[in-house]
């Protein structure tokens, strides 16, 4: 089943599995060399940090090489007057009035925090497909939120 990311996020997938291979693998490799000349491997406190590194970062090269291999890159939308994933967009909050930007990606570069919602978000599906003046209901863990859709950049 092929996962769905973005441009942004395959290219920050990419940057990451090659600063593993390159500069991560060979650190923990030293490190591994470094401990094993200390000795006695039983009680190396060295060696077992740079065991459980190496784990790590072997660990996380294949989940992202599976992703990227598995991965659908969602094209960003261009001309739409709808909310897809790359659109920002402006809402209010129907019950405060207050005013918020958002944008729509993908997981791996979310940051609600940021505006930055994932398209498989509550908040990121809901809004997918809305044009300006549509009042979209969200259900977050916070509750119930209706929002009016002011501007999609």
């Amino acid at each position: 089943m092929a996962t769905k990311i973005t441009k942004e996020e395959r290219d920050k997938l990419s940057v990451e599995l090659e600063k593993l291979k390159k500069k991560d693998r060979p650190q923990v490799a030293r490190d591994l060399k470094e401990a094993i000349s200390q000795g006695d491997l039983s009680e190396n406190a060295a060696y077992s940090e740079a065991k459980e590194r190496q784990s790590e970062i072997e660990t996380r090269v294949r989940e992202i090489e599976q992703k990227l291999a598995n991965a659908e890159i969602i094209e960003e939308g261009e001309g739409s007057d709808g909310i897809e994933v790359g659109s920002l967009f402006k809402v209010i909050d129907e019950d405060t009035k207050q005013e918020r930007s958002f944008s729509i990606v993908g997981p791996e570069v979310s940051s609600p925090s940021d505006g930055k919602v994932s398209f498989d978000s509550p908040i990121g599906s809901a809004f997918l497909g809305r044009k300006e003046g549509d009042l979209v209901e969200v259900t977050t863990p916070g509750g119930k939120r209706k929002y009016r859709v002011l501007k999609v950049k």
